[in-house]
């Protein structure tokens, strides 16, 4: 079985974003109920899942898998170049999310404050 630890870094990620199971399942490729076992810890995820996973919600592999605690150590950069006009439609949407789960993610820490 996966561990509860995994499960819930991903329900408490795809919460930031505000987003369903569904929504997720989608972005990533695969069905909402395989996406619900994997919160749930009924299955686990293989390597290609786990990265998939980890690119989505910005995260280290480490981090859904239990090795680091805080997702502030994450270092991230971005740089947008032009009007995204050469990237797909899911590319650009997929910045999109980006910017609202490290809005999200700000916004929850600074309300600490």
């Amino acid at each position: 079985m996966a561990s509860s630890t995994f499960g819930t870094r991903l329900k408490y990620l795809r919460n930031q974003l505000d987003r369903t199971q569904d929504d997720v399942a989608k972005a990533i490729g695969t069905s909402r109920a395989a996406y619900s076992h994997l919160e749930n810890g009924r299955n686990e995820p293989d390597n290609t899942m786990l990265i998939k996973l980890a690119n989505y919600y910005g995260v280290t592999t480490d981090y859904l898998l239990g090795h680091k605690v805080d997702l502030g150590d994450v270092p991230v950069a971005a740089h947008i170049d032009g009007d995204l006009a050469d990237l797909t439609e899911e590319e650009r949407q997929e910045i999109r999310d980006y910017i609202e789960f490290k809005k999200a993610q700000y916004k929850k820490r600074h309300e600490k404050d």
